[in-house]
C-alpha cells in the first residue's frame, strides 16, 4: 500500500473531490488543530428559533441518570454521546427581543455594548475560532441556513447568527446545490454528477489502497452520491406540495425534515473531508411568520412564531421542538457512523444545538436550551445533564468552547469564567 498525501483530491473534467482520512495518509498527528490531521477538533452550532417549551425539554434531575424530557426523547439512544445543559442565561436589553436572540447568541460583545448602535453585535465565537482553525482548511468556516423564504419585512438580524463584526454578517447559504458545488468543485453542476467526472481517478486510487481504505473510500463516495441524488430529487419535486393552500416559494423543498438533513449532511461531508472545522446552521429565522410544513407532525403548514405566543398551543409547539431534535439526532448518528482515524468523526466534534430564547411566548432570556453532542477529542464531558448554578452566563459555555478550540482567552462577552463541570 503506497502512502498518499492528506490533501489528495480526486480530479476529473475540472472538478475536484476532497477525500476523508485514509490509513494510507499515515498516522494522525496528536495536535487537535494541526493542519491536515484527522485528529483536529470540529465545532458546529445548530440554531433553532423562538425558544422551546421548557417543561417538555429539560430533565428534572442532574447527572448521568437523568430522564430525557419529551422533546429530547429522540436522543435517548445517544445518551452517552450528549450533554444536556440547563440554567444558562443571557441579559436582555430594551428593544426587539427576537433580533437580539439570534444575532447576539454567539456575539463577543457584552449585552450593554451596543457596538452596532442597536444590538450588542460584534464578531461571533465561530468567526473568532475560524481565524485560527481555518488556517489549516480550504474554508475557514461554512454558514448554512434552512430558510428558503425571501421576506423583506424582516432584516438580516433575524436570520444571522454568524458575524464578522457590527453590520457584517457571514451570509449563510440556503441552497444545497450551491453548497455542494462550493465544497466539491466549481465547474460541476447537478446536471452532471461530480462522481461521474472523477470516477477514473477514483478507480486508479482504489487499486493502490489497502482493504480497509477501499471500504472507507467506497462508503464515502456512496454518501456523496446519496447527497447528489437527494439534491436532484429535491429540485425535481419543486412545487409538489402545491395542493396545500399556501404559496410555494421558488426553491422550497417539499419535505422540511429532508431539507434540514440535506444541509446537515453537507456539513458532515465538509467535516469528513476537512474542508472546514467550524460550521453554523440555522434551522429557521427568528420571528418570521411564513408558514412552514413539518411533515409527520401537522397536516398543513403552520407558523412556528405565531404558535409560540399562544399558550394553548404549547403541546403543538413542543412537537416542533421534538421535530427539530429528531433532525439533530439524525446528524449525530451520521457523525457517529463515520470512522475517522482510530475513532469516529463524532468523537472529534462538538456539535451544539440551542436557541437564543428560553421561552418564546415570554421572550425570556433565562433557562436557554442547550444540548451538546460529541466530546471534542475527549476535552469535555458527555453523557450527563449539567445543571448550571443560578445566574450562570451562556458566555461561560462559549468561553469554554473557545479555550477547547485553542483560543487563549480568559473572558468572552460577559462570561465570569468557564462553565463548571463541562471541560475535563
Amino acid at each position: 500500500m503506497k502512502r498518499i498525501n492528506r490533501r489528495t483530491v480526486l480530479r476529473g473534467l475540472g472538478a475536484g473531490l476532497a477525500l476523508p482520512w485514509l490509513e494510507a495518509m499515515g498516522k494522525a498527528a496528536t495536535c487537535v488543530n494541526a493542519p491536515g490531521t484527522s485528529s483536529a477538533n470540529r465545532l458546529a452550532f445548530m440554531y433553532i428559533p423562538n425558544g422551546v417549551i421548557g417543561s417538555k425539554w429539560f430533565p428534572d434531575s442532574a447527572g448521568g441518570d437523568f430522564q430525557f424530557g419529551e422533546s429530547l426523547k429522540p436522543l435517548e439512544s445517544l445518551r452517552s454521546d450528549v450533554t444536556v445543559i440547563s440554567g444558562l442565561n443571557r441579559t436582555y436589553l430594551t428593544g426587539e427581543p427576537h433580533s437580539q436572540a439570534g444575532s447576539c447568541w454567539l456575539t463577543s460583545a457584552k449585552p450593554n455594548e451596543r457596538v452596532d448602535g442597536v444590538n450588542a453585535i460584534d464578531v461571533t465565537l465561530d468567526q473568532i475560532i475560524a481565524k485560527t482553525a481555518g488556517k489549516a482548511t480550504p474554508f475557514a468556516s461554512i454558514e448554512l441556513s434552512c430558510n428558503s423564504f425571501i421576506d423583506n419585512v424582516e432584516p438580516k438580524i433575524f436570520d444571522s447568527i454568524s458575524w464578522y463584526g457590527p453590520g457584517y454578517d457571514a451570509k449563510s447559504q440556503n441552497d444545497p446545490r450551491k453548497v455542494f458545488s462550493r465544497l466539491f468543485g466549481e465547474s460541476t453542476s447537478i446536471k452532471k454528477s461530480i462522481l461521474d467526472t472523477v470516477l477514473e481517478d477514483a478507480n486508479r486510487l482504489n487499486r493502490s489502497l489497502g482493504k480497509n481504505d477501499r471500504r472507507k473510500l467506497d462508503e464515502y463516495l456512496n454518501s456523496v452520491r446519496s447527497v447528489e441524488n437527494r439534491i436532484a430529487k429535491q429540485k425535481a419535486s419543486k412545487g409538489s406540495i402545491g395542493k396545500i393552500d399556501y404559496t410555494v416559494p421558488e426553491e422550497l423543498p417539499s419535505n422540511r425534515g429532508e431539507y434540514i438533513r440535506m444541509m446537515g449532511d453537507l456539513m458532515v461531508l465538509a467535516f469528513q473531508t476537512d474542508q472546514t472545522r467550524v460550521a453554523t446552521m440555522m434551522v429557521g429565522p427568528e420571528r418570521w411568520e411564513t408558514p412552514q410544513f413539518y411533515e409527520g407532525v401537522f397536516e398543513k403548514p403552520v407558523s412556528h412564531h405565531v404558535m409560540t405566543h399562544d399558550t394553548n398551543e404549547d403541546e403543538r409547539v413542543a412537537k416542533i421542538d421534538r421535530f427539530h431534535v429528531q433532525q439533530y439526532a439524525y446528524l449525530i448518528n451520521r457523525l457517529k457512523s463515520i470512522q475517522d482515524g482510530e475513532t469516529t468523526l463524532l468523537d472529534k466534534c462538538t456539535f451544539v444545538l440551542g436557541s437564543g430564547l428560553g421561552n418564546g411566548a415570554q421572550h425570556s432570556y433565562e433557562q436557554l436550551p442547550i444540548v451538546i453532542a460529541g466530546n471534542g477529542n475527549g476535552l469535555h464531558n458527555s453523557g450527563t445533564h449539567l445543571k448550571a448554578n443560578k445566574g450562570t452566563r451562556l458566555a461561560n459555555l462559549w468561553l469554554s468552547l473557545g479555550n477547547m478550540m485553542g483560543l487563549e482567552i480568559d473572558q468572552f462577552a460577559d462570561s465570569t469564567g468557564t462553565l463548571d463541570g463541562f471541560l475535563k
